[in-house]
């Protein structure tokens, strides 16, 4: 069952608490603000769950999440601000269609949806019929996952499949899954959670057929305002996918990117042996560990910021 199937599914109390439920049952830790949710995926490394553009957050709303064991946090702010170049991709357009994509991908992706059918999927299918994509996804990234990533990733989807804001859609080529997304639904944005295919279908491309026509259905409810990205990866935030996800029609709305080290913390990190002696040790984790890697982007980026 997915959000606008349940009653009273677009109040913020409703959704502030599945959403919270979720982010406590796979093990992340969640803030909730006035403003909206929090949320770490690792490493005590916050940021909002809302990814529509520049937000300002006020000193109060800080102490909040230092006070909840937060180590950095990490948010959009307007270009005028100190921080790192960012960006955020997302679809606003109610008018969303194939007029909507670059002129190659608008060929790309009529031929695709020749060859797959999209439709919304059962989480619970997933769970049975996903996870091989899964592993076919790393191995393509050249990206390592171990049996505990994927008892994480089993765990995600079985926690997904019991909550009312999340819905996932597949494309099929006959009746093999050749890719699929799980996505949730906060605050009028619709939120790209997972994105996975498999390797042996990709000449069908139907990781096109997935993205247009989920956007294009999913934009056109009332009570979704924006189908979002997110903000850029931590680590492995690769050009090629970003130029994909524009041609695709994702606009790109760029901005800073804030990263704020907790009050004990600061004077440590204003010495740069500290943070280079910090780099060093996560750089021997990195290839294991998501996050030795997003520590690691996080001191790269307050290294940069001591520089400048």
């Amino acid at each position: 069952m997915c959000a606008i199937d349940c009653p009273n599914s677009n109040s913020h109390t409703f959704q502030e608490k599945h959403l919270t439920n979720f982010f406590r049952e796979i093990n992340c830790s969640v803030v909730q603000l006035e403003s909206g949710l929090w949320h770490s995926n690792g490493a005590r490394i916050f940021q909002p769950v809302i990814m529509r553009g520049p937000i300002e957050v006020s000193s109060d709303e800080k102490k909040r999440l230092w006070d909840s064991g937060s180590l950095f946090l990490r948010y959009p702010v307007s270009r005028n601000n100190c921080g790192i170049p960012s960006y955020i991709h997302l679809v606003d357009d109610k008018n969303y269609d194939l007029d909507s994509l670059c002129g190659n991908q608008r060929k790309e992706t009529r031929r695709s949806l020749r060859h797959c059918n999209v439709e919304r999927v059962e989480i619970s299918y997933l769970i049975k019929n996903g996870l091989a994509l899964v592993t076919d996804t790393y191995a393509r990234q050249e990206r390592h996952i171990n049996e505990w990533g994927l008892n994480w990733w089993k765990k995600n989807f079985e926690v997904s499949a019991r909550n009312p804001l999340f819905e996932a859609w597949g494309a099929f080529v006959g009746k093999r899954l050749a890719a699929f997304r799980i996505d949730f639904t906060y605050r009028g944005g619709f939120y790209g959670d997972v994105l996975f295919n498999r390797q042996d279908l990709l000449k069908y491309q139907a990781m096109n057929a997935l993205m247009f026509v989920s956007t294009r259905e999913v934009i056109k409810r009332p009570e979704i305002e924006y189908v979002s990205y997110g903000i850029r990866a931590t680590f492995g935030d690769a050009p090629s996918l970003n130029r994909f996800k524009e041609s695709m029609g994702y606009r790109k709305i760029d901005l800073m990117e804030k990263i704020e080290a907790a009050p004990i913390l600061k004077p440590f990190l204003k010495v740069d042996g500290i943070c280079w002696f910090g780099k060093f040790i996560l750089s021997r984790y990195s290839e294991e560990s998501d996050k030795a890697k997003r520590l690691l982007a996080i001191l790269d980026a307050i290294s940069l910021s001591n520089r400048r």
